[in-house]
């Protein structure tokens, strides 16, 4: 399993390689953000258009980890649920284990009586 991922992680960086290799010219571009409200315009400075995609990339980065996070957190209190659970039906077995059976009576067909099984 490890040599497919490796040959998995080799491919998809040739594939990259290629990528950024072939489209340069449109990488190295320079372009700068603006945001124009009514009252205010905002202008950032001339950033080359790759630096825009490794922001971005990040910033999912960022959004998917701290989502990843949050999943971690509730999956660890509902185990913590599931452990107390599992503790109390443990302790609840032992007292079952503890209390003496008491025989049951049951009428006995042939004649009509009733008998300690």
């Amino acid at each position: 399993m490890k040599s497919v991922k490796l040959v998995l992680l080799a491919v998809v960086g040739v594939f990259v390689v290629v990528l950024v290799y072939q489209n340069r010219d449109l990488l190295t571009d320079t372009y700068s953000l603006r945001l124009n409200l009514v009252f205010k315009e905002y202008r950032t400075g001339e950033i080359l258009l790759s630096m825009y995609f490794v922001a971005f990339f990040l910033v999912g980065l960022l959004v998917s980890y701290f989502y990843g996070l949050s999943s971690q957190f509730k999956a660890k209190k509902e185990r913590r649920n599931c452990l107390e659970k599992i503790s109390k039906l443990e302790e609840e077995i032992k007292v079952l284990k503890s209390v003496p059976i008491q025989e049951e009576s049951t009428p006995s067909h042939e004649t009509g009586t009733v008998q300690p099984s």
